[in-house]
């Protein structure tokens, strides 16, 4: 039984369950700690030019909440 949260319970709401994260994602993750570069670096910039280009070449960019 969840918590009620205006009539929806939180397990039906939002399930948890192990991730799944492959190692190519590990790889990134631990490629981009050892840059040096844990904000606005290269990756961020790869980043944005894709999504641009994913948006009919619109300029984007991508913000962190820093919570």
């Amino acid at each position: 039984m969840g918590n009620n949260f205006t009539g929806v319970t939180m397990t039906s709401f939002l399930p948890f369950s192990k991730p799944t994260i492959d190692e190519a994602t590990i790889a990134s993750v631990a490629d981009t700690l050892r840059s040096g570069w844990i904000t606005s670096g290269p990756k961020v910039a790869e980043f944005e030019k894709q999504l641009s280009e994913y948006f009919g070449g619109r300029i984007v960019r991508t913000f962190n909440s820093g919570t």
